[in-house]
């Protein structure tokens, strides 16, 4: 009877070690995985935005700003006659625009007689900025540059994150191609706190193509570290939780 429960307890540790062992390569599946789909999907078009500068007049007020934009095709396709629109929103703009509103629906729902103000920021500003594109035509693998002026006053959000509408992906031909992935995902917006940003656009030096490969070598260190004394701990706990079992086992024996 004993020998027997040993045998199922000896069974039942290889299984939670297996667990633990593949839980250890599911990160590593899950990468292959994701770099096969990457490799059968169409590509993707990186761009980013740079050089914003400010254009003033006289008094130092700011009218617009000038952006450029670089476009990296990294599909298999030419593109032409491409057209979207770059749509930043202003968070601070949008709060204030909506607290003006709360505040008239609560005036209008008491009733109240007291004077308000005005002012509105929705009739002075707006909480979006767009900015409508048309793209050169573009090759497979290579890059293009434009230069946009923007209708805004705020020059200093154009670097942030925006919503990217595509409003002609090109031929009719490269739309059949790209209808199943979309054309909204065809294009990926690379922000100046990504290394891509400075790798895929233009060449590095050495020495930072090494710090940026070291920095990417010591965070898989890390993970690879924690998973290791991940598994040493539970493989610690299975076979103390052995030692109890023995015991207790021995001393029923007894």
């Amino acid at each position: 009877m004993i020998k027997g429960m040993k045998m199922n307890k000896n069974i039942r540790i290889l299984m939670q070690v297996a667990g633990i062992s593949a839980a250890l390569m599911s990160g590593v599946a899950y990468a292959q995985e994701r770099d096969a789909d990457e490799t059968e999907s169409i590509g993707e078009v990186l761009f980013k935005i740079h050089d914003v500068v400010p254009e003033k007049d006289a008094d130092g007020k700011v009218l617009y700003c000038n952006i450029g934009a670089t476009f990296f095709n990294r599909t298999k396709l030419d593109m032409n006659n491409v057209a979207l629109t770059l749509s930043w929103t202003d968070d601070v703009v949008g709060e204030a625009i909506d607290q003006e509103e709360r505040a008239e629906k609560e005036y209008k729902r008491t009733g109240s007689t007291e004077p308000r103000s005005r002012y509105s920021t929705a009739g002075f500003t707006s909480r979006k900025i767009n900015a409508p594109l048309k793209l050169p035509p573009l090759k497979s693998m290579q890059q293009v540059s434009l230069r946009t002026k923007v209708d805004t006053d705020r020059c200093f959000l154009l670097l942030n994150d925006m919503d990217v509408v595509v409003n002609n992906c090109g031929t009719a031909a490269l739309n059949n191609r790209v209808s199943q992935q979309g054309c909204n995902n065809l294009f990926r917006y690379i922000s100046p706190k990504s290394a891509e940003y400075y790798v895929e656009f233009k060449e590095i030096d050495l020495e930072q193509q090494q710090a940026m490969e070291d920095a990417e070598i010591d965070v898989m260190q890390k993970e690879l570290n924690e998973a290791f004394n991940q598994t040493v701990a539970a493989i610690k706990n299975i076979t103390n939780e052995n030692a109890t079992f023995d015991t207790t086992q021995d001393s029923a024996a007894e």
